[in-house]
């Protein structure tokens, strides 16, 4: 009798507590569990533009984005900035950065989470729809930029080309840099193959064109310059793109995607909408206001238009970029004034000098046209430039080089004078093609896109170019006399062969995965 009521108070209780677990067990609210997004094209566009997101991030986004950290390592931008004290910035320019850099962690590990974002939508987004296909066929091209950047910057970076399970977090290096260039041509080739990916021009998705240059310019950077010609015969071949011929406010907020734009991507000046929406190239890339007078000069009209709250970094040439232009198409050349303001063209132009009392650091006496940031660019604090990612003038610069390099010289004219024809400047002929009026146009064309100091590591040219950088620093004062002070005096700074051509794996990355990753050179 005894044993029968246990039993039962051992049923009922149970029976209560599983009562009171299936009440417990609430679904939350607006919430949806992993397995269960990814199935409609709303979600699927939801995924990729999460990736969008975070390309944009690492490309130009911020003061961890690729081109803001690169256009400082070359050699057509000083630092700039208020003052040597602004920041660490000019470690970059001294080379004199370490492996605990904070802007290449952060650089390193957003690249892995691009990367991640598009292996979600690989492997979660399997659905047949347009927009399924596309949005694939867009992560696949993302995530070859993705290992591009992390190939040609950090060598033998762990590949990951799926979701990880918790045992393999702690990945290491590649075996080789094949391995990467392997990845990023397969991903690339199935990207273009899928048929997906658009091919209308002036739209602010990634074309199948971007597709297709990015793949040339994985072959042109291994040095399979026949691989590389065709592909560039297919998109100059196609005629869906073609150079804008007006250099007037090319790469400002004025100026918007047009068809020589293979990807775009533009910020919007709007307070709730942070982070990579506010370009580097109009928060840190403008005129630093408070040294300045704007329309000084009571006579004349106003004219300044600058924007008052930027922090004057990377707005000043190098003297030597100036001069290139001006071997080349002299003082008063079309694309030099549209890409380079003298200070004389400040006053003359702009009503603007430098106030009594004060210094430009970081400044030879010119300025940075080209990505000027202007009042209308925004609001303080805030100046959302379109980002062009890849241009049609990129192409045609790195097709000449293919095309040289392959015996193709022709061809490699024909880009060389379209570029040139736009540019209105002198035409060259087959006799006057070398591979050095090549890298001059490339580093004229391109200047301050981010795109020189990994140009000049191919090409083997950076420990001539770089090997005094930092070791004096300029300043412009308000008469147009230049300054040149010496800050270093022991010799540490400038490129150092067999340390510089890679960065270094992140301190705190080679702390917790020191077992599996071993250190670039130079950096140990």
């Amino acid at each position: 009798m005894k044993l029968r009521y246990i039993i039962t108070g051992v049923l009922a209780a149970g029976m209560l507590f599983s009562s009171c677990s299936d009440k417990l067990n609430i679904s939350q609210h607006s919430v949806v569990a992993i397995d269960d997004f990814y199935k409609t094209d709303t979600e699927a566009e939801e995924a990729i533009v999460a990736a969008y997101y975070q390309f944009k991030t690492s490309h130009s986004g911020g003061t961890s984005s690729a081109a803001w950290l690169l256009n400082f390592l070359g050699d057509d931008l000083w630092t700039g900035g208020g003052s040597r004290a602004d920041g660490t910035y000019y470690q970059y320019c001294e080379y004199t950065f370490t492996d605990g850099n904070g802007v290449i962690k952060n650089l390193y590990s957003g690249l892995y989470t691009l990367i991640y974002r598009c292996n979600l939508v690989l492997e979660r987004v399997t659905g047949d729809s347009a927009v399924m296909k596309r949005a694939r066929a867009e992560a696949l091209a993302m995530r070859a930029w993705a290992n591009f950047e992390l190939v040609t910057l950090w060598g033998t970076a762990p590949l990951v080309d799926h979701i990880l399970g918790p045992d393999e977090y702690l990945q290491g290096n590649v075996e080789s840099t094949s391995v990467l260039w392997n990845a990023i041509e397969t991903d690339l080739k199935n990207a273009i193959s899928s048929g997906a990916l658009t091919d209308v021009t002036g739209t602010y998705r990634l074309t199948k064109g971007f597709a297709q240059a990015m793949l040339a310019k994985a072959y042109l950077w291994q040095n399979k310059y026949g691989e590389a010609s065709k592909i560039y015969d297919e998109i100059i071949g196609s005629k869906k793109f073609s150079l804008q011929a007006d250099l007037t406010n090319f790469g400002t907020i004025r100026g918007d995607v047009t068809a020589e734009d293979l990807f775009c991507m533009r910020g919007i000046d709007d307070a709730s909408n942070s982070g990579p929406n506010a370009t580097f190239r109009g928060t840190w890339t403008g005129l630093r206001a408070e040294k300045f007078e704007y329309n000084f000069d009571k006579t004349r009209p106003a004219t300044a238009n600058f924007a008052t709250y930027p922090f004057g970094f990377q707005v000043c040439p190098t003297k030597a970029l100036y001069d290139k232009f001006v071997e080349v198409e002299g003082e008063d050349g079309y694309r030099l004034k549209n890409f380079i303001l003298t200070y004389q063209d400040m006053q003359d132009e702009f009503n603007t000098r430098v106030k009594d009392g004060m210094e430009i650091y970081d400044c030879e006496g010119y300025f940075n046209r080209k990505y000027m940031t202007w009042k209308d660019n925004g609001s303080a604090y805030r100046y959302p430039l379109p980002d062009h990612i890849m241009r049609y003038d990129e192409v045609l610069c790195f097709a000449a080089e293919a095309y040289f390099q392959n015996n193709e010289k022709t061809k490699a004219v024909n880009c060389i004078n379209e570029i040139r024809t736009r540019a209105q400047a002198p035409t060259v002929t087959e006799g006057d093609l070398t591979m050095q009026l090549i890298k001059d146009e490339s580093w004229m064309e391109l200047c301050f896109e981010g795109l020189r100091y990994q140009n000049i590591i191919r090409w083997g040219d950076a420990a001539n170019l770089l090997k005094n950088r930092g070791a004096i620093h300029p300043e412009l004062q308000p008469d147009g006399t230049v300054n040149y002070k010496r800050y270093n005096e022991d010799g540490t700074v400038g490129f150092k062969t067999g340390k510089h051509e890679l960065f270094p794996f992140p301190a705190d990355e080679m702390a917790v995965n020191g077992d599996n990753m071993t250190q670039n050179p130079g950096w140990v």
